[in-house]
């Protein structure tokens, strides 16, 4: 991209960041107050009260500057900058996967993806969202370019793993099993890989597990606590009874809505456009990875996408009922799934046009 297109890509995401905060200050209260210390008795705690994973280690983050006197929203506007370097970080990776596949005319419609809404919003806000997306994507980038050492591979897995363990434990899980399905690495490696990639699963879901309160390994306390999760969004305005549903509409309803007859709103209004084009996109791919499952190419980071959006799949739709949440979740996977079911797209033409002239 050219250095105007940069410009005006920041300029959109700053549109964004000046809507969250306007839309938390109306509010009143909200996350965003919280974590910039608003609504805690500062009196009664110390800088390192909040030196601990998950939503604390936000706060303590954020102490040193709202301790001094930075105004509110420059929170935003920091959190919309990092926010942006995670979108940044999911460009590179883009680049680097679809390359110039998708030209038309000298421009690369690979591009109208960075203008996706949903990413835009919820990576403006003072929150957990932004760090983590800049985290998610650093990781993706480094794996895909082998840089395992470099500062946003190892900066990135930080960031997850300490605000966010659960996530970090599926983006594990995720990247272990597609690299033991990688021919081309040594059966010693992948089961190196495999061996490692296990103890770590443990101690995270050690971390989890105390995160959540569910402690220790039991299938009737973890129902115990999903539904629990579940039925607390039922005074939510966009409430999902996902306790009703059958599994196949906890998993559509969980990736494709609202659709436009949810929308009672503007946001609900473009969120039902992104979540058309992502239920097209998907379907597409679906399609022609059935027609073509022996002669499609997933490459490393296609397999990660895609399994890191299966593994907290599973997860979610057992924990959310909201379709706010919904939208919130989907950004910490859903920019790597319609990337790579692209491609899948791509060769999927390729492989129908070379077999019509065979």
């Amino acid at each position: 991209m050219k250095t105007k297109n940069y410009i005006l890509l920041f300029g959109y995401h700053l549109l964004f960041i000046i809507y969250a905060y306007q839309l938390r200050v109306y509010k009143g209260i909200s996350d965003a107050h919280l974590y910039w210390g608003k609504t805690l008795d500062l009196e009664q705690y110390s800088w390192f009260d909040f030196a601990d994973y998950g939503a604390k280690f936000v706060v303590f983050i954020n102490y040193p500057l709202f301790k001094l006197g930075f105004p509110f929203w420059s929170g935003f506007l920091l959190y919309g900058i990092i926010g942006f370097m995670g979108i940044l970080k999911w460009m590179q990776w883009t680049d680097l996967v679809v390359k110039d596949r998708f030209t038309y005319k000298g421009f690369n419609l690979a591009y109208l993806l960075f203008f996706m809404p949903n990413l835009h919003v919820w990576t403006s806000s003072i929150g957990k969202e932004a760090l983590v997306f800049w985290g998610i994507a650093a990781v993706v980038f480094g794996l895909t370019t082998q840089k395992y050492r470099s500062f946003g591979f190892i900066g990135g897995s930080l960031v997850v793993l300490i605000i966010r363990p659960h996530v970090a434990l599926m983006l594990l899980a995720a990247i272990a099993i597609a690299f033991l399905f990688q021919k081309r690495i040594s059966l010693k490696k992948r089961m190196l890989i495999a061996g490692i990639s296990f103890i770590g699963t443990l101690a995270l879901l050690y971390l989890v597990f105390q995160a959540t309160n569910i402690k220790y390994w039991d299938w009737k306390r973890i129902n115990y606590f999903n539904e629990y999760s579940i039925l607390s969004f039922r005074h939510s305005g966009s409430y999902v009874p996902m306790l009703e549903y059958n599994y196949f509409f906890k998993w559509f309803s969980f990736h494709f809505r609202p659709l436009f007859f949810d929308a009672h709103s503007v946001l609900a209004v473009l969120a039902s456009i992104e979540n058309a084009f992502s239920l097209i996109v998907c379907a597409v791919a679906l399609f022609f990875a059935l027609r073509f499952y022996s002669k499609i190419n997933y490459t490393l980071a296609m397999k990660v996408a895609f399994l890191f959006t299966f593994i907290a799949s599973l997860l979610y739709v057992e924990r959310y009922a909201n379709l706010g949440i919904f939208m919130r979740t989907k950004i910490m996977f859903q920019p790597f799934l319609i990337v790579a079911s692209i491609l899948i797209i791509e060769q999927g033409l390729k492989l129908k046009k070379y077999k019509k002239h065979e």
